[in-house]
């Protein structure tokens, strides 16, 4: 991953994973996201540090129903509007 993301172990814990997803790699504006709910999430993480220099989040997603309880400002700040999600 490019040198705009960090990994966000802060975000790892039991109060954002009661949100159903967070971030385990962040960075701003991002250019693309990958998305893992369980074992692929290392996968992801692996993908992600593959694409040297470009800016990809990866987020952990555990739970779909409780991340779509969260509200729209939490969602679109995860997964913004227009930027690739796989």
């Amino acid at each position: 991953f490019g040198s705009a993301c960090r990994v966000s172990a802060k975000n790892v814990g039991i109060e954002n994973t009661e949100k159903g997803a967070y971030a385990v790699i962040d960075c701003d504006s991002p250019e693309l996201i990958l998305i893992g709910t369980g074992s692929e999430v290392s996968l992801c993480w692996d993908a992600a540090k593959a694409m040297s220099g470009k800016k990809v989040r990866v987020v952990s997603m555990p739970c779909w129903e409780l991340f779509r309880a969260q509200p729209a400002s939490y969602k679109d700040a995860l997964l913004p509007k227009g930027v690739p999600k796989l």
